[in-house]
């Protein structure tokens, strides 16, 4: 399971001034801690700051590859803070996102093939995001092959069936489930990533809606997701549930998070 780290993110209150004041040391630690609970990948948003996004996600970029070795997934919807952040990545990153939106997927694609990068390719077009599984495996159909008739490797494209909180629908977790399924099943080579929070948007006790999510996810085919890597029982669920899906060779990787007491005090 490919984790990638949500907390730097200025929509969220700590991270917003810190990225405004360019604070160095607040940042490195959330990068840091984040790389140590298990992210493969930290993601790095400065969507909030609107003119200043530019500047602020190559700052942000910078800085994190600065004092750890983690790769970044980009987080913006915005061509030039893209072009910006991947001229100083070192090694290969990932861009979060690109859509079937005619004017986003032209402004992003050339980006992805220029720099290499893995994509997260949400399953949304110019009619917005369908509300069935039917639909978002259209639209995700769509996106892999323009993607790959441009030269882009399946194993770096990551689609996203977006979720919606199950309080305004009793389907919209399914169509997840059966949106992953199915896009596996036709595109072996393809990922499948999504951010499990806002399925439980609206509910109390949501850690307890994601953390059943998350497993259900995995059992249809998840094998990347946006989360909180501090959050120590999701993660726990993230190792349980790929050993017993079998996507952890032997549990190894199970085990070796048990040796290292990362389930202590989640049992």
């Amino acid at each position: 399971m490919l984790i990638v780290g949500e907390r730097i993110n200025t929509s969220r209150k700590a991270i917003q001034p810190a990225v405004e004041s360019r604070d160095a040391e607040f940042i490195i630690d959330a990068a840091k801690k984040q790389f140590e609970a298990g992210a493969h990948f930290i993601d790095a948003n400065a969507g909030t700051l609107l003119e200043g996004e530019p500047d602020a996600l190559e700052w942000l970029v910078t800085t994190i590859q600065g004092a750890i070795d983690a790769p970044i997934c980009i987080d913006s919807p915005n061509p030039e803070a893209i072009k910006r952040a991947l001229k100083v990545h070192k090694g290969q990153a990932m861009i979060n996102s690109i859509t079937a939106e005619k004017a986003r997927f032209e402004g992003i694609a050339p980006l992805v093939k220029e720099y290499g990068a893995k994509v997260i390719a949400l399953a949304m077009g110019d009619g917005g995001i369908p509300s069935n599984a039917e639909g978002r495996v259209v639209v995700a159909k769509e996106l892999i092959q323009n993607l790959t008739a441009m030269g882009i490797k399946l194993e770096n494209i990551y689609v996203d069936p977006l979720v919606y909180p199950v309080a305004n629908g009793g389907e919209y977790g399914k169509a997840v489930l059966d949106t992953i399924r199915t896009v596996k099943a036709e595109y072996p080579g393809v990922h499948a990533i999504c951010g499990l929070s806002n399925v439980s948007h609206g509910l109390p006790i949501r850690k307890l809606l994601n953390q059943a999510f998350l497993v259900m996810c995995i059992e249809a085919g998840l094998d990347a997701a946006i989360i909180d890597p501090l959050d120590q029982r999701l993660m726990s669920l993230v190792y349980a549930s790929e050993a017993i899906t079998g996507c952890d060779e032997y549990c190894a990787e199970y085990l070796t998070a048990a040796r290292a007491g990362k389930f202590e005090g989640v049992v």
